[in-house]
């Protein structure tokens, strides 16, 4: 057994045994009630969209919610927190490599493990469609883990976790089922209303602090191009950022996006080069802190890209 794994499972070993020293708080701080399954979610879209399917029956809450996932790893104190619950639901061993490292075996835990985008095709980044795993590339480098951002996606997405949800939790399966189509209706008819509004935009093609806009762009007949690549933290090279310039000046291109957590420093540089407008839109990978839902807050950002489009 190498050292970086034996150092992983020290981790997860006392983060196990700290169980009851260190408690578990919900979401908002606030220690969950004795209600239902305790699940335990990775980040703010998958905390969202097992709250839409398990509606009022079971205490939810999230691991990260202060800032993105992308590199992100838990704490000790989250790892027992996570071992303490029932279920624990992240989004992708794409996205959160970690949680593929979690033992649902631990002895004396009685934790559930389910990876909600099991079963789903994700896209290949683009310009690496053609590469495979092991060629210079780790598979979580090659997919686009961004499906949140693409209603359709979002539906399949919740029906994966009901129906796994439902087979931890038998008595509640009905509900799981009843919640997850009542959630493909609302994805449905977002797309139905959002659909016309870039059909008719003047711009098709938006700048991004980083490409996590991908399936949206696809679902909406748009092209995305990225600053940065699949995480925000990576900074395009010099050549790179004279690319994104030309092709900003190009295509007339009047908007550069970018987010709330991240440095907007090279987008307000291409911004000040090009002439362009700087506006923020959320990738929704951590908490918007707001009582909108994720499809409610996901509908904010399209009207926004909408609007920028238009002219």
């Amino acid at each position: 057994m190498n050292r970086r794994r034996m150092k992983v499972l020290g981790l997860l070993f006392l983060g196990f045994f700290l169980l009851t020293a260190c408690g578990s708080q919900g979401n908002a701080g606030k220690p969950p009630s004795k209600k239902g399954l305790k699940i335990v979610t990775s980040f703010y879209p998958i905390y969202a969209l097992v709250k839409e399917i398990s509606g009022d029956q079971n205490d939810i809450w999230m691991v990260q919610s202060g800032a993105g996932i992308h590199d992100y790893e838990p704490s000790t104190k989250e790892v027992a927190q996570i071992y303490d619950a029932d279920v624990f639901v992240y989004h992708s061993q794409t996205l959160e490599s970690w949680a593929g490292r979690l033992d649902p075996n631990l002895q004396g835990s009685k934790l559930r493990v389910i990876e909600g985008s099991q079963g789903m095709t994700l896209d290949k980044v683009a310009g690496l469609e053609d590469v495979e795993a092991g060629q210079g590339k780790e598979a979580k480098h090659l997919y686009d883990p961004h499906t949140w951002l693409d209603p359709v996606k979002i539906a399949e997405e919740g029906k994966i976790i009901a129906q796994r949800l439902g087979e931890i939790d038998p008595k509640n399966k009905e509900l799981y089922q009843a919640n997850a189509q009542k959630l493909e209706k609302r994805c449905e008819e977002l797309v139905a209303r959002c659909q016309p509004l870039f059909d008719k935009a003047k711009q098709k093609t938006f700048v991004t602090q980083h490409t996590a806009f991908s399936y949206l762009a696809k679902r909406f007949g748009l092209k995305q191009l990225g600053i940065a690549g699949i995480s925000p933290e990576q900074e395009p090279t010099a050549r790179q950022l004279a690319e994104i310039q030309q092709f900003v000046k190009d295509y007339k291109v009047k908007t550069i996006f970018v987010e709330k957590h991240t440095s907007s420093k090279v987008a307000d540089s291409i911004a000040k080069a090009t002439g362009a407008r700087v506006k923020v839109l959320d990738p929704l990978e951590a908490d918007p802190k707001n009582d909108k839902d994720l499809l409610e807050n996901l509908e904010e950002n399209m009207a926004t890209l909408a609007k920028e489009l238009e002219e």
